[in-house]
């Protein structure tokens, strides 16, 4: 991955790591969820595109972000993004 625009991003990510793999985790997660936790990598590039995004507005009001790294069957409605690895047609 190359360097993010918002460089806090490379600094938090792998502490939010440790604290995820450190807390309790819920029955009803259970132990795969474990598995699924995001990587620095990952966490770090949804800081870096959650950041971006903050600075943005919208008939000028200043956008309100949540976000909730989850598999797509534990969403209602889930917004699921191709993996960088896929080609993707240009247009």
């Amino acid at each position: 991955m190359t360097s993010p625009a918002y460089p806090a991003a490379r600094i938090v990510a792998p502490k939010v790591v440790r604290i995820s793999r450190t807390t309790r985790r819920t029955p009803a997660s259970g132990p795969e969820s474990v598995a699924t936790s995001p990587d620095a990598a990952t966490i770090e590039a949804i800081i870096d595109a959650a950041f971006w995004a903050s600075l943005r507005r919208e008939e000028n009001y200043a956008p309100k972000i949540s976000l909730a790294f989850a598999p797509p069957d534990s969403a209602r409605h889930p917004l699921v993004l191709p993996s960088r690895s896929r080609s993707i047609p240009a247009s």
